[in-house]
């Protein structure tokens, strides 16, 4: 019986210590982690940015841009692995992954459709240009008598998200001419809404939008009512931003390599090249 209660309090033990790790670490989908492991964090899975595909493996549009770029801004680094965070991490500061012998790892670069310009994004990470545009839009069926933003007096607005409302709320003069603007859950069911006749015109959010089959079918009205930009954030310690802007570049170059490789990747996960805002002038 007391050798069982060893047994038991070392195995107690063990688990503890391992909860303990287990607490201040992150989670790496693939591979060992060592020194010259670049570590990539994100805080969730944000389609189409990064998730995890059929396969199991994490893809997506941050995810290719990386592996087409890593060589060129990687440094002394030699490798590179994915690691979730919890929301709040701190670039350059906070503990990203903590290994088996209690090594701790931090990172300098933050993926998964990381938004500039919403709460103190801009003055907590250093930014990589502009790549990606999220624009919030009005769209109406084909066939509608609505024709801009001049048509929509005592319309109902089916609105797909919160930030879709914001955006809409923020532009007081269109959103005042609506009759009702009634909250849904995403672009799909907005859509549905106009199909049901339950809605005269949808507020949707681009990428949605064009990643839906069909959205071809819808008339976008024209004007914006705002938009979101996505970036890579770096922490205000690396240098591997500038890197990284030279890199990207030279995907978009039509000139340099195989061509023009950063559009098709875009047109891959947004459905549209228009969501790419990246230039090479940036």
């Amino acid at each position: 019986m007391k050798a069982f209660k060893k047994i038991l309090a070392v195995v107690l033990c063990v688990l503890f210590i391992s909860a303990l790790f287990a607490g201040c670490q992150g989670s790496s989908k693939d591979g060992e982690i060592t020194d010259k492991t670049m570590i990539i964090v994100y805080t969730e899975e944000n389609a189409p940015f990064l998730y995890t595909g059929e396969d199991g493996k994490l893809t997506g549009f941050d995810v290719d841009i990386v592996a087409a770029t890593f060589d060129s801004f990687k440094g002394d680094y030699k490798d590179y692995q994915f690691v979730q965070v919890e929301k709040g991490f701190k670039l350059g500061e906070d503990t990203a992954y903590t290994d088996a012998d209690g090594k701790t790892y931090t990172s300098e670069l933050m993926v998964g459709g990381v938004m500039k310009n919403v709460g103190t994004a801009n003055e907590d990470y250093k930014w990589s240009a502009d790549i990606i545009q999220n624009d919030y839009i009005a769209v109406v069926p084909a066939d509608s008598q609505i024709t801009s933003y001049n048509d929509i007096d005592k319309a109902i607005a089916a609105v797909s998200s919160k930030a879709a409302l914001d955006a809409l709320n923020a532009n007081s003069a269109i959103a005042n001419r609506l009759e009702a603007a009634n909250l849904v859950d995403g672009a799909e069911a907005a859509l549905a809404a106009l199909a049901a006749g339950d809605a005269e015109l949808a507020i949707v959010d681009s990428i949605s939008f064009n990643a839906l089959d069909g959205s071809d079918s819808y008339t976008v009205l024209a004007g914006t009512l705002g938009s979101d930009t996505y970036g890579f954030a770096f922490s205000h310690t690396s240098w591997y931003d500038e890197s990284f802007n030279e890199a990207v570049k030279e995907m978009l170059s039509p000139d340099y390599g195989n061509g023009d490789t950063l559009t098709p990747i875009v047109e891959t996960y947004f459905g549209t090249p228009a969501a790419l805002i990246f230039s090479l002038e940036d």
